[in-house]
This record gives structure tokens, sequence and C-alpha cells, in this order.
């Protein structure tokens, strides 16, 4: 037993010498969540056949499906770094379980989070080297693997396995910051198919704070440009944003973006579509905040040969309880990937919202929007655009250091235009749209 216990401690102190000469540093992060969803429709539903999944249901029920629903669920990530003292490398390595429901099956043998649970299916999120590159300027970096691309939150902003340069250089008071990279959406090995679907993007953003002497003042534009990749079209996209802080209280934040390109299916040759976001605030306190949002992102309705509905790469839409999960932490589970319901029918968003930090550790905000599509919606005879009137509410609160306890609550009064998805949704059986409703409270813990 002693020589056990002697034997440990030689190799504890081997192993903390071997660290310290090593002359690296290791740091562990984690995002840890769980939540309660309850619902009087899940909009969102599947149908058996050749029916998207994707089509909306406005309605509490289909046949003797009921779609009131009340579940709960959780999402951990966990991710370490290593690097060097001089921090000239660095490797990135993050594992996710999540969005996970309790009791679903994803394991397809019945298992998944039901009782007992042997899950093991996690995903990895981030798997990169990332080193310093010893030219051209003193942040001039390359990553090489599965990493976060940002390139702006309305169209790319994930992870994807790539290569990217990017860095920052200053320019008499501008600091200019570039990334410019390719990463590989899917690879195809087939000696008949060879068609590998790629992404090659470029970005630059001048940060001209310190030129105007203010808290925010950034301005950028990107060019992504993808190759066979999106069902047999080849989109580009070319955008510019604008970020603005500290000036007597106000802010704002501006994205506009243009979809073009070319397109191998039958009778639709060119791309043609437009997304546009701007919110404008005003910081009238330390605690208070007000701000209104709009945000539009083009449909198409007609058959003229082009494809005129905006269309992301991937990415998650805030902004709506209902429609968008915008609740008490980011789980993906049913956060769109688009600023839209459905891209054909494009849409308008509307939206005014409050924030106030009301104690250090309690943060409340409060939300109306007004929602309406780019095109009519058409079923049976029946058309519209108009969604409807939506209220939030959410809530965080501290009550241990990192941890915090969240609610959001959101009410949507349809409209005529979901009146028309109810009754597409069941077969002309329902033409009145009810109410929704959807409530979420959780816990979240980040290191």
């Amino acid at each position: 037993m002693r020589k056990s216990i002697l034997v440990a401690l030689v190799m504890a102190v081997v192993f903390a010498w071997a660290m310290a000469a090593s002359a690296f540093q290791l740091e562990f992060h984690g995002e840890y969540g769980t939540k309660i969803q309850t619902t009087n429709t899940l909009g969102m539903v599947g149908k058996e056949g050749d029916v998207d999944w994707n089509e909306f249901a406005p309605v509490d029920e289909i046949g003797k499906q009921d779609l009131d629903d009340t579940w709960a669920e959780l999402q951990f990530r966990l991710w370490t770094v290593a690097s060097s003292d001089d921090g000239n490398v660095k490797g990135v390595w993050s594992m996710e379980y999540g969005t996970k429901r309790f009791g679903e099956d994803t394991s397809g043998a019945g298992d998944g989070m039901a009782f007992a649970n042997d899950e093991d299916d996690i995903e990895v999120r981030l798997m990169y080297l990332d080193f310093q590159l010893p030219y051209f300027c003193s942040e001039n970096r390359l990553t090489v693997g599965l990493q976060q691309i940002d390139i702006n939150e309305w169209l790319w902003h994930e992870t994807a396995a790539g290569i990217k340069n990017y860095g920052s250089f200053t320019v008499g008071e501008t600091k200019v910051d570039y990334q410019i990279g390719w990463a590989r959406d899917a690879d195809s090995i087939d000696r008949n198919d060879t068609n590998d679907n790629d992404y090659w993007f470029a970005k630059v953003d001048f940060e001209l704070k310190e030129l105007l002497k203010v808290d925010t003042f950034d301005v950028g534009a990107f060019f992504v440009y993808a190759n066979e990749a999106q069902n047999h079209i080849q989109p580009w996209w070319v955008g510019a944003e604008v970020n603005f802080a500290g000036y007597k209280g106000i802010l704002f934040d501006l994205d506009l973006i243009y979809m073009g390109g070319d397109s191998d299916l039958p009778g639709q040759d060119d791309l043609d579509a437009w997304f546009f976001h701007g919110t404008a605030g005003y910081q009238w306190t330390d605690q208070l905040k007000t701000s209104f949002t709009f945000w539009y992102a083009s449909g198409d309705d007609d058959n003229d040969g082009d494809i005129e509905y905006y269309n992301t790469i991937v990415t998650h839409t805030y902004g709506s309880i209902i429609l968008f999960e915008d609740a008490t932490f980011d789980d993906g589970w049913y956060a769109s990937g688009n600023p839209y319901l459905d891209p054909q029918y494009g849409f308008f968003m509307y939206r005014f919202r409050v924030d106030y930090q009301a104690t250090p550790k309690l943060n409340v905000a409060a939300a109306v929007n007004y929602m309406q599509l780019d095109e009519d919606v058409e079923y049976g005879g029946d058309s519209d655009d108009s969604i409807g009137w939506e209220v939030d509410v959410y809530a965080d609160y501290e009550l241990y250091k990192n941890f915090k306890v969240n609610f959001a609550a959101g009410y949507l009064f349809t409209d005529d235009a979901m009146d028309v998805f109810a009754a597409r949704a069941t077969d002309g059986r329902e033409n009145d749209a009810d109410d929704m409703y959807r409530v979420t409270v959780g816990v979240s813990y980040s290191f």
C-alpha cells in the first residue's frame, strides 16, 4: 500500500514538472442548460407522405394528433483550449450533447433519453488548430479544421470544416480586421460524381471608433460564393453591415445582403434576392434601453425564370418566441435556420422592444411584433400575407455567479395568413388558426 502511494506521488510530481516544462496553457469552458417548455401548438409539424416537415400548422390538433405539449430538454457543451505560452499556437476541441428532450429516442434502438439511459450521441462541435503566420502583420493567423464561421448573423454564423486566414492591422486610427477562407459542406468520392460542395468567403471590417471618438462604429463588407452547394444552384452573396453606439445614447445596427448566382433547375435561370435588417435604439439610462427592429427577406411567387427568395447558408434567427424560439437560451431545437417561415413567401418583421436591468442580477424585457409575409400564402382560393401581432416577455436572474434562472413567454394573435396555413395543413378541415402561446422556464450555467 505504501509503495502504491509512493509511486502515485512520484508520478504526480513528474506530471506536474512535465506540464511546467512544456510551456503551454490549458483551459476548460462549458455551457450547460436545461429548460421546460409548454405550448398550445407545436407549430412546425411533420406529416407522412410527400408533405414537407416544415409545413407551418397554427392549429392545436390535426386529425387525432394533439399538438398541445409540454416537454423538457437539455444542452451541454464542453470545450478545451490548449495553447502555447507565447500564444502562437492553440488547439480547440468542443463537444456537445443536445439538444435532447427528456424521453427522446435518438439512438434508433428505443433508448435515447428514456429511463436507464445509455445514450452515446455526442456531437463534435469544434476541432481545429489556430496558429500565427510569421509574415504580413503582427496579427495574421491560420485556422484549420472544424471551426466557427462568422460572416453575418443573417447569412452564415455556424461551425464548418475548412481553412481560414484572419488577422488585423492598423491604418492611422482605424483598425482593419480581415478573414478569407474556404469550407466544404459535402465531399464526393464517387468516380461518377466528383462535384464537391464548396464555399469561398472573404470579409473586411473597419473599426472607426477611435477616429470618431465613440464606443462602437464598425463598418464591414463580405462576399461568399458557393459551388453546386444548394440543390443545383450556384449562389453568391455580397453584403454590407454597420454597427454604431456611443453618441448621446444612440445606437443602430444595419445589414444589407444581395443574393445572386445561377441555377441548373428547369425553368429557373438566375438568382435575384434581397435581405435587409435594421435596428435603431436609444440608451436612456444605464438600466433602460428601447429599440425598434425591421427586417425584410424577399419571397418569390411567380414563374419568371428567376429565383427571388432569399436563402441563407447556416444561421439562427431570433426575434419571436413563437416562430423562432427566441427563448431562455440557444438550444437549436426549434430556432429557425432562416429569417422567414418559408423562403417562398419571404418575411417582414416590425418589432419594438424595451430592455430594463432592474437590479444588478435581474434583467427583464418586453417586445411587441407585427409580422407578415412578402408574398401571399394561398390555399383553396384564399390568400393573404398577414401573420399577426405577437407579445413577448423575458427575464433572467443570476442566482449565483454564472448561474441564471431564465423565463420567456410569448403570445401570437394570429391573422388571415395563418388561417390559410391552418387550412393547408389540415386539408381544408380547419380554416381558423388558433392564437398561439409558448412559455419557457430554464436554468443555465457557464464557466
